[in-house]
């Protein structure tokens, strides 16, 4: 018998690691407190895993495979039997976590992992008064993880390292990209990395600088093409003759005097995500997001596949 993991929690996130896990080799078990979602998560995870099949992306596994080892529950404790593994996907909010992380403690096995999906909160915040506090940890997705195998692991200051490291192997093995925070720190990599551009994104056009459609055409087509294999240092490196520490001496004063401009936060809403949400409804009309979505996924899927061939005939 595979070994199980549980998804607490069964909307995007928790279908996703779905995916991961049981085609890493995994029984998972999704359950949900609202009625009827991991039940109606199902065929939409079989949907996602024909369009992975078709592409070569399940690790040589069929979608019809992949997903007989996913099941819906109707309980935390019915999720979390024999698991040794758990995947917290619930909302951005600490107090639901840290109910669900006591609740957790309480009924999964002793040696289960206990992991949240959080974006921005800390462990430390919802696990500091747990008896197993030291096998909680942040596997934090960017989504969707079947397709972006980067995962932050975020350890408290008491998780076990034998536990992170455990982790950490386990996640590679099943073909994810895990990376390992060496302390605790809000937003973790990810988010702190992304939140300057998004702010941005919304000051250029605040500022009436240019349309969304032209800030998203500058990221789409411009630097997130050499972002999409390699990082900022890296892209650094190899922007200047000499290397990084050339490039940080001509460059510093540049970013530095560019940065002095971008203090001021501009709120995300009122006119400005008034005009946003116009400019996006005349590009994709709502009844379309869906279906845009599935579009985003399948040439994630692309990219992935390129990537890998990339990888195996030019080099890393």
């Amino acid at each position: 018998m595979p070994e199980r993991v549980a998804m607490i929690g069964s909307g995007i996130i928790g279908r996703a690691f779905a995916i991961c896990f049981s085609r890493g080799g995994y029984e998972v078990t999704l359950f949900d407190p609202l009625d009827g979602v991991a039940e109606n998560a199902l065929p939409r995870i079989a949907e996602t895993a024909a369009d992975l099949e078709e592409q070569g992306l399940l690790n040589g596994r069929t979608a019809a495979d992949v997903t007989s080892r996913i099941s819906a529950v109707g309980s935390i404790a019915e999720a979390v039997e024999g698991a040794i593994h758990v995947q917290e996907n619930a909302p951005e909010t600490l107090e639901i976590k840290r109910e669900l992380f006591l609740e957790l403690d309480r009924v999964a096995p002793e040696d289960a992992v206990l992991a949240s999906s959080s974006s921005s909160i800390v462990c430390s915040k919802f696990t500091e008064d747990l008896n197993g506090r030291h096998r909680c940890m942040i596997v934090h997705p960017t989504n969707p993880p079947y397709v972006v195998p980067i995962l932050e692991i975020v350890p408290a200051p008491w998780t076990e390292p034998a536990m992170v490291q455990k982790t950490r192997d386990r996640l590679e093995a099943m073909g994810q990209a895990p990376i390992t925070l060496k302390k605790e720190i809000v937003g973790f990599i990810m988010n702190r990395l992304q939140c300057p551009i998004l702010h941005e994104a919304f000051r250029l056009v605040a500022m009436g600088v240019a349309t969304p459609e032209d800030v998203d055409r500058a990221m789409s087509e411009g630097i997130s093409q050499r972002w999409s294999f390699i990082g900022p240092f890296e892209v650094g490196d190899l922007n200047a003759p000499n290397g990084i520490r050339e490039y940080a001496e001509r460059y510093e004063p540049m970013n530095r005097n560019i940065a002095e401009t971008q203090r001021d936060l501009v709120p995300w809403a009122g006119p400005l995500i008034d005009y946003i949400e116009e400019r996006r409804r005349a590009i994709l009309p709502e009844e379309k997001l869906q279906e845009r979505q599935r579009w985003r996924d399948r040439r994630l899927m692309a990219l992935a596949v390129h990537k890998q061939w990339a990888r195996e005939n030019i080099g890393k």
